[in-house]
């Protein structure tokens, strides 16, 4: 049964498995039933080290990759500061990157704006509270 959370093979037995078939000249089906693994594990790791030469486990997947770039971020930032007054959907056609509305403002929650009335603001821009405000949470 195949578990999503399951570990990749260790280096060690991946070396015992391509010695087993290397040097003992053992079948697919003997190796498995020697380590106790699954024949498609020594099929996988057999042609991993055929194909590549190496024994490491594949890198594993990190996720979906970024729309925006370093770069494309940076541009972005810059445009909200340059028109804090600017609608997702002109930011979007500005920023030049292909995305939906939803992408572009879970991106610039992401950068750490937020829609304060009809201007984008830092989430850290908070006023500063006077003393008689202070207790009823209040800001000036």
């Amino acid at each position: 049964m195949y578990n999503a959370l399951m570990r990749p093979t260790s280096n060690d037995l991946r070396k015992r498995v391509v010695a087993a078939r290397m040097e003992d000249g053992q079948s697919m089906g003997e190796i498995a039933a020697r380590f106790r693994i699954p024949k498609a594990t020594v099929q996988s790791i057999l042609a991993r080290y055929r194909d590549s030469g190496s024994i490491e486990p594949k890198p594993q997947n990190a996720g979906r990759k970024a729309v925006f770039s370093d770069k494309a971020l940076q541009k972005l930032e810059q445009d909200i500061l340059q028109h804090p007054d600017a609608t997702l959907e002109e930011l979007r056609k500005r920023s030049g990157v292909d995305v939906s509305v939803v992408t572009m403002h879970n991106t610039v929650k992401r950068l750490g704006f937020t829609r304060k009335k009809s201007l984008y603001v830092r989430a850290n821009n908070v006023g500063e509270m006077s003393k008689s405000s202070v207790g009823r949470g209040v800001t000036s």
